[in-house]
């Protein structure tokens, strides 16, 4: 516990200065979360990618994020083409390690292309879904931990409940009306006031996602860059669900 907080901490020393001064500090958060993520998917391939693939992805990725809008969902659609065809031309590629790596260069592109919107919308966005968001991941686990007694899921992750989880909607829900009496706009609450309610459920479903994943390749962290975390995708997570499911949201309600 004391490791998970002290990491968390230094998590925090990070993350807040980014999101204050923007420009190269988000940028290069961006970087770091981007290259980490996909080396930790890319080792779940049946053989190990070279690294020089993996960094090919990487700068696939990266054009991706700074494409025009229009022209981002084709270029997907091309790098997938592309990796569906791999496997015909190189025998140790597997048409797996294509579904591997077409979902998560996907999910990185359209991912961060919603950051990139919800932050030019205002950096109280971004700060606001990592409030409901790990406000929602922290008092899942302390509900759960001292109060729980039911099982959520127990054949993708044994240790949440259900108690836990209502519990982690309860808070994510309140310390986003929280966030936004102290810090945002009156004209704002309509979209605070659905985030707060979508977000907790949204994290708590990629966290159970990512957990599956995890089940399926047999193991118990995607790293151990952070420790009493795992990887970066281990506490990212919810988190990249949830910026998902805010970015329609914002679509939606502005």
């Amino acid at each position: 516990m004391k490791t998970r907080i002290l990491t968390m901490i230094a998590i925090l020393a990070v993350v807040i200065p980014c999101l204050y001064f923007g420009g190269i500090f988000m940028e290069g958060l961006i970087l770091f979360i981007v290259t980490v993520g996909t080396y930790e998917f890319s080792i779940l391939a049946d053989h190990p990618l070279p690294l020089p693939f993996v960094i090919l992805l990487i700068i696939l990725e990266f054009i991706g994020l700074y494409l025009p809008q229009k022209l981002v969902f084709a270029y997907v659609g091309l790098i997938d083409i592309l990796l569906l065809a791999l496997p015909v031309y190189h025998e140790r590629f597997t048409p797996k390690d294509s579904f591997i790596c077409m979902s998560f260069i996907s999910f990185f592109i359209l991912v961060g292309n919603a950051v990139q919107e919800i932050y030019a919308l205002g950096p109280r966005f971004m700060t606001l879904i990592i409030v409901a968001n790990y406000s929602s991941d922290s008092f899942a686990y302390l509900v759960g931990r001292f109060f729980g007694k039911h099982k959520l899921n127990e054949r993708v992750s044994p240790k949440k409940t259900i108690e836990g989880s209502i519990g982690g909607w309860v808070f994510g829900f309140l310390f986003s009306l929280l966030f936004w009496k102290l810090f945002m706009f009156e004209n704002e609450f309509k979209l605070v006031l659905l985030s707060g309610i979508m977000c907790p459920i949204f994290g708590q479903i990629g966290d159970l996602a990512f957990s599956a994943i995890k089940r399926c390749y047999g193991i118990k962290d995607f790293g151990n860059l952070l420790p009493g975390h795992g990887g970066i995708l281990d506490r990212v997570d919810s988190l990249l669900f949830n910026l998902v499911c805010f970015y329609f949201l914002m679509l939606w309600v502005i």
